[in-house]
């Protein structure tokens, strides 16, 4: 997807540093002229397509690198970091984000689905994670073109823009991403409405046992589903996603203690060393980081970072 009129057109539609959220269902566009050094985020369940430039998500020990020629394909939210290596004003990052928590996802899944007589079993889930990196294949490449034509075309878009955007989840479905996302439609919609419930309960209790039964599953089966879904325990889980929006609120301007009751700490105490531990500085370290540099701003306008 390195393709110079590619990136002239994009540009036409984002031409300063930040986000644009289009008309289109769940899409919206970014750009960054400077480098982002690596901090915490919350991935949302999206495709993350960058146009030129590099992202980079470290999640779990390992590093997933993205740019024109994969995208970065999560059907999970996700506690990352990630950081944008370079940029500049004469090569900026310009990239890409489809949401795939929108009506028009689901209705293309189901359209799929029904057509092409996909049956997906719960071993056949197991076999894929929740995210990944994805080549993009040439199918792919034109239907991206085809959507930012679209977006550029106040006419097309009128007449055709929802289906360019259904186009390219097609193209998503038939293609190399086709596993991930169908593996978590069904046998894992369960555990997917157990994310969402720990992302909108982040400060209240959460035992396993109350998270096995929101699940309808045996501890031992939700421990197996929930860690072949996410790469981590469900304790793991639960503590990563906590950390990332503590640090988050910090980089917005809360306070230690503040920051740890809204996640879910008791301890501001142990907030802060479970802070340091996982992201190597302590709470105040991080938001003089954060603050000279704009992180917190960054963190919000550039999607998975």
């Amino acid at each position: 997807m390195n393709d110079p009129s590619l990136r002239e057109l994009f540009q036409r539609l984002v031409a300063t540093d930040g986000t644009v959220t289009t008309p289109l269902d769940g899409v919206t566009l970014f750009r960054a002229s400077r480098p982002v050094p690596r901090l915490p985020g919350i991935y949302p369940p999206s495709a993350c397509i960058v146009l030129q430039g590099t992202k980079r998500a470290f999640f779990n020990g390992a590093a997933h690198v993205y740019d024109p020629s994969r995208y970065f394909c999560s059907v999970i939210p996700l506690p990352v970091e990630g950081d944008v290596p370079q940029a500049s004003a004469e090569e900026p990052l310009l990239g890409m984000l489809v949401s795939f928590e929108t009506r028009t996802v689901a209705e293309v899944c189901l359209a799929f689905e029904a057509a092409d007589g996909v049956q997906v079993s719960s071993g056949a889930a197991d076999d894929f994670g929740g995210f990944g990196t994805v080549p993009c294949d040439p199918a792919f490449r034109s239907a991206v073109r085809g959507l930012l034509e679209a977006l550029a075309d106040p006419v097309l878009l009128a007449v055709l823009g929802g289906a360019r955007l259904r186009e390219l989840l097609f193209t998503m479905l038939r293609g190399p991403a086709g596993p991930i996302i169908r593996g978590h439609r069904r046998p894992h919609r369960r555990i997917a409405g157990v994310l969402q419930h720990i992302r909108e309960h982040l400060a209240e209790s959460l035992s396993i046992d109350e998270l096995a039964r929101r699940a309808a599953m045996s501890k031992a089966v939700f421990h197996r589903r929930f860690k072949a879904a996410t790469s981590l325990s469900p304790l793991q889980f639960v503590k990563a996603l906590r950390l990332n929006e503590g640090a988050r609120l910090i980089a917005q301007g809360a306070n230690v203690s503040t920051a740890a009751f809204r996640v879910g700490y008791s301890s501001p105490s142990q907030f802060s060393r479970e802070f340091r531990r996982q992201f190597r500085q302590t709470p105040r370290e991080w938001r003089r980081t954060a603050a000279p540099l704009g992180l917190a701003g960054m963190t919000a306008s550039l999607p998975g970072i």
